[in-house]
């Protein structure tokens, strides 16, 4: 089975699966240029893309094997077979963009650690409050090893697809 990288959004959610859960996110492709990926976290796998109109709207979804598809923007370029470099992003509230339903199932391997990026801290009028300000690169680190100054983008985990009924 294709072992690829995931990023997990920061959002609250009373879900966060450990390694050996098997879940069903929803997910999009993000290409390095989309997200600033490390190399780290990058990874390729061949895809057919095609495209879904709901509500009169249309989506371009790349079918990844065993079942398993995941949205992709439409600066995919091209329909048909292509090799996608990325990774996936698991974005709980991703039915508030696109109407289509992606599908299927993922066991997680590894939750290794995080994608990182320098931070400032700017006072508020409200004490102990802070705006979070980031800039520069986004950086791939292990957990437990965040730098000081550096504030947590994404978690990152490997997962693995697995058949889909």
């Amino acid at each position: 089975m294709a072992q690829l990288w995931m990023l997990e959004d920061l959002e609250p959610w009373r879900d966060t699966p450990m390694p050996g859960d098997t879940c069903e996110p929803t997910t999009y492709w993000a290409s390095p240029e989309m997200l600033d990926l490390p190399a780290e976290v990058c990874c390729e796998i061949d895809a057919r893309i095609a495209t879904v109109t709901l509500d009169g709207r249309t989506e371009h979804i790349a079918h990844l094997g065993h079942g398993f598809t995941t949205l992709i923007g439409d600066d995919v370029g091209s329909v048909g077979e292509v090799r996608l470099r990325g990774c996936l992003v698991w974005d709980r509230y991703l039915w508030t963009q696109y109407r289509t339903q992606p599908t299927g199932r993922m066991r997680v391997k590894a939750r290794p650690g995080h994608l990182i990026q320098h931070e400032t801290l700017l006072t508020t009028i409200h004490s102990g409050l802070f705006n979070v300000v980031f800039d520069g690169p986004t950086v791939y680190c292990e957990t437990g090893q965040v730098p000081t100054n550096f504030g947590v983008r994404w978690n990152t985990l490997v997962v693995e697809l697995e058949t889909w009924p």
